[in-house]
């Protein structure tokens, strides 16, 4: 039995509402990161972005593979930014 496949048995409904609370903290974040004028605080924006995906699977619009695709290339391209932007330390 692979692990998690307890989870299909789950509504749908949890883990859209799981997505949203994602989706609410990223547009904390940004915004936190922005009000604090951090260097990279514009990638945090590629966060909440990231988190459309599973809800748009959830609405038929993506297959799961398509939307765990965009999510693993959104946070690889998140956390390149966050480290050139990131400034150094002293």
């Amino acid at each position: 039995m692979p692990l998690g496949i307890f989870l299909d048995s789950m509504p749908p409904i949890l883990f859209i509402t799981a997505h949203v609370i994602f989706l609410g903290v990223g547009i904390w974040a940004a915004k936190k990161a922005r009000d604090n004028k951090l260097a990279y605080a514009n990638a945090f924006l590629l966060y909440p972005v990231v988190r459309l995906g599973f809800p748009a699977y959830f609405g038929g619009l993506f297959t799961f593979k398509m939307a765990v695709l965009l999510e693993q290339m959104l946070i690889v391209v998140m956390v390149v930014w966050i480290i050139s932007k990131g400034g150094k330390q002293a």
